[in-house]
């Protein structure tokens, strides 16, 4: 919420600055696109949480629930976690370089420092690996009858929406 704050007065100053005053700022892109991504990354692992995210499920809702959480997990295993690893790697590779040498936006004029915005993406993403564990557990749990599965929508949620 806090970025996307971030994101409206900018604009809004950019706007005002550009369109009133004529004299447009050097930096509001860069905080644009910044706060979007790593609002966007953050948001991921919340949206995961609320069940947010579209589910192409047309064949395997037909499937007994004990199956769709099998399904879930071998999906979250094989496709999920490695490319979240990944990213995570990546986002972290990139933090510690920019940290390290103090790298500079090659392409704007205002020149950001960008390890702020790859330590953000970092822990977007890990949020949403962190999520993504949480979930697969929640599975896990189901299959081994210790709760209920998290596909499972309690009647009150049905009829107000998602939770959260």
């Amino acid at each position: 919420m806090f970025l996307l704050a971030v994101l409206i007065i900018d604009m809004m100053y950019e706007v005002v600055s550009r369109r009133v005053f004529s004299a447009p700022t050097l930096w509001a892109y860069d905080i644009a696109y910044m706060a979007n991504g790593v609002g966007f990354l953050v948001a991921a692992g919340y949206t995961l949480r609320n069940r947010g995210h579209i589910r192409i499920d047309f064949l395997s809702s037909r499937l007994p629930i004990r199956s769709q959480d099998w399904i879930n997990i071998v999906v979250y295993l094989v496709l999920v976690f490695p490319a979240l690893t990944f990213m995570l790697i990546g986002t972290y590779t990139g933090w510690f370089e920019a940290y390290v040498t103090d790298q500079l936006d090659p392409v704007s004029p205002w020149k950001p420092l960008l390890w702020p915005l790859f330590a953000g993406m970092c822990i977007g993403v890990a949020s949403f690996f962190l999520q993504t564990i949480a979930e697969c557990i929640r599975h896990f749990r189901s299959i081994f009858g210790i709760d209920v599965s998290p596909l499972q929508v309690p009647e009150q949620e049905e009829m107000d929406g998602p939770r959260g």
